[in-house]
């Protein structure tokens, strides 16, 4: 007897189906989370820069009344609350999808050394998230309220921790093997972004204690531009997911639904 050899192209149609065409697609991870993770750098610009323009007296202001010219992040986002509550909001599904992957991806590429050190800077990232949310739900806050201080206080030390501990997961897995394009550009990227980022956070608590001991003027100005570097360059580093994912599909089968491509 012969064996029997199943073959689609040989099978006859049992129901109507059968005759139609099968529908897939596939939608690609890496743009479509570097759009949404552009929603908060976008709106950090422009309420400071509707901040100088529309609210410069109360944004510059400080207790020692020292000249200062440039807005603080804080008291920019304070100004111009609203579309920065709609924006944090916007923008925290796509951190924790964001989160979700690096776990997945760190917990299966990394080597075995680094691999659950990898997984905490996603966790780590997952927490950055939940403070950046509050900080748009609460952005009219005093500065020296503790809710204020507690969320900054969350938010610098999440920061500051991802940048390095996700640069040096990357390190790990850029280490022994053959760079793709894209890999080799987002490592080049984040390299340059984690500099700028940790000379930027010396620079700006530098001046915030000049500021608070001395009450120079300008130094004030200096700490805004420091934060509001640092905060695009933590931003503009998370948006590089669309090289991280590049690879990576939303994938839609007619008879398996959808489901996530292979990291």
């Amino acid at each position: 007897m012969r064996h029997f050899v199943e073959d689609e192209t040989k099978l006859l149609p049992s129901s109507l189906k059968d005759f139609q065409e099968r529908r897939h697609f596939r939608i690609a991870v890496g743009p479509f989370l570097a759009l949404g993770l552009l929603q908060v750098p976008l709106c950090m610009a422009y309420n400071l820069l509707m901040a100088i323009c529309t609210d410069f007296e109360s944004t510059t202001y400080t207790s020692c009344h020292a000249f200062n010219f440039f807005p603080t992040t804080s008291a920019a986002a304070k100004s111009q609350h609203t579309i920065w509550t709609l924006a944090c909001w916007l923008e925290f599904p796509f951190l924790i999808a964001s989160a979700w992957l690096q776990f997945r991806f760190n917990r299966r590429t990394l080597p075995k050394p680094v691999r659950s050190f990898g997984c905490l800077m996603a966790i780590f990232l997952a927490v950055n998230s939940t403070s950046m949310l509050l900080w748009g739900t609460f952005a009219q806050a005093d500065g020296d309220s503790w809710l204020h201080i507690g969320i900054a206080l969350s938010l610098f030390v999440s920061c500051a921790v991802y940048m390095g501990g996700s640069f040096v997961c990357a390190k790990y897995y850029m280490r022994d093997r053959n760079r793709q394009l894209q890999e080799e550009l987002s490592f080049r990227l984040k390299s340059g972004l984690v500099l700028t980022y940790y000379v930027a956070v010396v620079v700006m608590w530098f001046f915030y204690y000049v500021h608070q001991k001395f009450c120079l003027p300008l130094a004030y100005s200096i700490f805004g531009m420091g934060e509001f570097i640092s905060c695009e360059c933590f931003c503009i580093y998370l948006c590089l997911a669309y090289f991280d994912f590049y690879h990576v599909y939303i994938c839609y089968d007619q008879r398996l639904g959808f489901f996530l491509s292979e990291i």
